[in-house]
């Protein structure tokens, strides 16, 4: 399905998004629109890799200001929660 977005350009950029349009896809009808899909599809490829980059790296940012003693006192914390002694087996075992 398509969809009709009107947006505004600064008239020199027009100019040229019009110029290459037509180089790549030629005079015919609909190369702008062909042209402006590409260069949205690789923009919208761009800012969510970023967007994923972002997450994973303020993640390891986070982790990086704690401390090893409190991050070892949470993993004891957390496999002795589930039952499980030092040797990571179940205590029940």
């Amino acid at each position: 399905m398509m969809e009709t977005l009107r947006v505004q350009l600064e008239a020199e950029k027009a100019r040229k998004v019009r110029e290459q349009a037509m180089k790549i896809y030629g005079h015919s009808k609909g190369s702008i629109s062909k042209a402006m899909n590409r260069a949205l599809d690789d923009w919208l490829a761009k800012t969510d890799a970023k967007k994923k980059k972002l997450t994973v790296d303020s993640i390891f940012g986070i982790a990086s200001k704690v401390k090893i003693a409190s991050v070892s006192k949470a993993r004891k914390d957390a496999v002795y929660s589930m039952g499980m002694g030092k040797a990571g087996r179940h205590v029940s075992d």
